[in-house]
């Protein structure tokens, strides 16, 4: 990469301090009631959004267990959202209006909620070889409903490439990994996805592709 990934993220994550949308949930809803006191609500009079810093200590301390922050590009809202359930390598996640994402070995798998969701993603062989800090090519295949209502398939040949170790601190969590890059193409998309993965093969910071009408996102792990 030509600049620290961490960077260009938290520069992503600052933009999203700016039209944050919402925040993060629990099984109990304990995180939402946490940060109803620094986060602007429908019944609230108009306040400055809080600053990812805000964001994610609010979440930290309101919640246990996996808790991620993740801003849209496209819209630059940031939302917290906390797991609600695991399967193997497969985690799901939650905001309070039950919008959610879902990661599997820290990979994009799907959205639900947002309307143009990604309804699933195939990214076993790619996400072998970002966890393992390893270059090589891989199939990933990403699927959306159509206007029909029908599932339809859009599958890339990406190229994953590995970049420098850095270390960095994001909305107030310091973070030390190496830089991996994927690069994405086929079905009429390009993609480039980049992550941020730790020496054990975690992805603590990442930049993903959602597809066509989310854009990408920036995930940031909070607590794993």
């Amino acid at each position: 990469m030509s600049r620290s990934l961490l960077a260009a993220l938290a520069a992503a994550v600052a933009l999203g301090a700016c039209t944050s949308d919402t925040a993060g949930v629990s099984p109990g809803g304990t995180l939402k009631a946490g940060l109803a006191r620094v986060m602007p609500g429908s019944r609230s009079a108009p306040t400055a959004p809080p600053s990812p810093e805000v964001l994610a200590q609010a979440a930290l301390s309101s919640v246990k267990g996996p808790v991620m922050l993740a801003t849209f590009e496209a819209s630059g809202a940031t939302m917290v959202f906390g797991m609600v359930g695991e399967n193997g390598a497969m985690r799901s996640y939650n905001s309070p209006d039950q919008r959610g994402i879902v990661l599997r070995n820290g990979l994009l798998a799907a959205t639900r909620g947002f309307g143009q969701d990604l309804m699933s993603a195939s990214t076993e062989g790619v996400a072998q070889l970002v966890t393992a800090h390893s270059a090589g090519t891989a199939e990933r295949v990403q699927r959306y409903l159509d206007g029909d209502g029908t599932e339809r398939p859009v599958p890339m040949r990406c190229t994953v490439t590995i970049g420098q170790p850095v270390s960095q601190t994001l909305s107030g969590i310091a973070y030390s990994g190496v830089q991996v890059a994927e690069h994405c193409e086929g079905s009429g998309a390009v993609v480039d996805n980049g992550y941020l993965v730790s020496a054990e093969g975690r992805v603590l910071v990442s930049r993903q592709w959602a597809g066509p009408g989310l854009g990408y996102l920036v995930i940031q792990s909070l607590r794993n």
